[in-house]
């Protein structure tokens, strides 16, 4: 696999920001919240790793591996279950304060559900990468 393009990786924590409201917001300078944004993503990321590490180990091309994270990011983001969103409020809340955490959980977490449904698969792929560095 090629090294993630820091870029992309960039452009997706920033369609996140500017979807949930949080680009312009005086409690996070933009540099923190791109960061942590890209930690919390690419921990939802390794979740999904580990929770298909058996599907994925038979599988020999990259190509498919990737297919199956899309596959499973858009389904999880479009059935919304309370497990989803409970696991990635667990992950938010190891990023955030107590107060930033309770203001901006659950708008961070639909946030990533909806673009997660729209996922393209170049994104799938610079994601996986990053979450495998």
């Amino acid at each position: 696999m090629s090294k993630p393009d820091d870029k992309k990786l960039k452009e997706i924590a920033q369609k996140v920001l500017q979807e949930a409201g949080l680009s312009d917001d005086e409690r996070f300078g933009s540099v923190i919240a791109i960061l942590m944004m890209i930690s919390i993503i690419l921990t939802v990321i390794r979740v999904l790793q580990e929770c298909n590490k058996t599907k994925i180990s038979q599988l020999s091309n990259a190509q498919d591996r990737f297919a199956i994270y899309g596959e499973n990011i858009r389904t999880f983001s479009k059935n919304r279950g309370w497990f989803t969103k409970m696991r990635i409020k667990k992950i938010i809340r190891r990023e955030l304060n107590p107060e930033d955490y309770a203001t901006y959980s659950a708008r961070l977490v639909n946030t990533l559900l909806n673009i997660g449904e729209n996922l393209k698969d170049d994104e799938v792929i610079t994601l996986v990468e990053a979450a495998n560095v």
